[in-house]
């Protein structure tokens, strides 16, 4: 019953990312669930928050239905009961804010659009300590009251989130830059809008072709922004600040 509410759980992810252009690359087993890694990692911080936010929402979806059968169908109560409680334990657990949880993601996400990514996810490991200290305390106390080894396992994946995100590795950004796999005989050129985000415009590399995007500001002025000076202004930013904002920041840097 957990495989299916956890594929359930998951779906939800994949589902949501698919519509917003992500492709799945590939799945893993982890001691908290399954995790999704797609081809396109460079999440913009919106996007982010919708694709956590799917996995918990589509736990809570089908709860409610479960509860709904428990009225119309009360025969069905021994049935879903055990269906109904571990999708809102999987749901509500997913959106503490600690990574790699869904809760985790979204404030990343969240906190992405103010900070650079680096800064979010310091936030993010530290709340996990937070909560893995809270975790154990509870452990501790149930020691003394009834055993209960949930409370240990759960301290225990947290601490392991926080070693998950040495291998995060900045979007897997790299992979799509690898000059070896590149045809730089027919690169793709775009014309962008200085309102653009760094996220949209990392959509459209792809790894066999080299892009080159014509940014057009307000004043009439054209950037030219290949890949490499893409990759070092994603590092640098915020996928969702735009190209205005950016360049805006870097001319009030060089006056200072």
């Amino acid at each position: 019953m957990f495989i299916v509410v956890v594929l359930f759980h998951e779906f939800g992810h994949y589902f949501v990312a698919k519509r917003l252009g992500y492709k799945l690359d590939s799945f893993f087993l982890a001691p908290y669930g399954v995790s999704l890694n797609y081809k396109e990692a460079n999440f913009d911080s919106s996007d982010e928050l919708k694709i956590a936010f799917a996995g918990p929402l589509v736990n809570f979806v089908f709860a409610t239905i479960g509860i709904a059968f428990f009225w119309i169908f009360p025969v069905t109560y021994s049935f879903t009961l055990t269906f109904v409680e571990q999708s809102l334990i999987l749901g509500l657990f997913n959106l503490l804010p600690c990574y790699p949880l869904d809760g985790g993601r979204m404030l990343a996400g969240l906190l992405g659009t103010k900070m650079p990514r680096a800064k979010a996810m310091k936030i993010v490991v530290g709340l996990n300590f937070v909560f893995s200290g809270i975790l154990f305390l509870l452990f501790v106390i149930t020691c003394f009251i009834n055993f209960n080894p949930t409370f240990a396992l759960a301290c225990c994946f947290l601490l392991m989130g926080v070693v998950q995100t040495k291998f995060e590795g900045r979007y897997k950004l790299m992979a799509l830059l690898k000059k070896k796999t590149k045809d730089f005989s027919k690169p793709i050129s775009l014309a962008v809008n200085s309102s653009v985000t760094i996220g949209q415009m990392l959509k459209h590399i792809e790894v066999n072709k080299f892009t080159i995007f014509y940014c057009l500001f307000e004043d009439g002025k054209t950037k030219i922004i290949d890949e490499k000076i893409l990759l070092k202004l994603s590092l640098d930013y915020p996928l969702s600040m735009t190209l205005d904002e950016i360049f805006a920041l870097k001319l009030s840097s060089d006056k200072a």
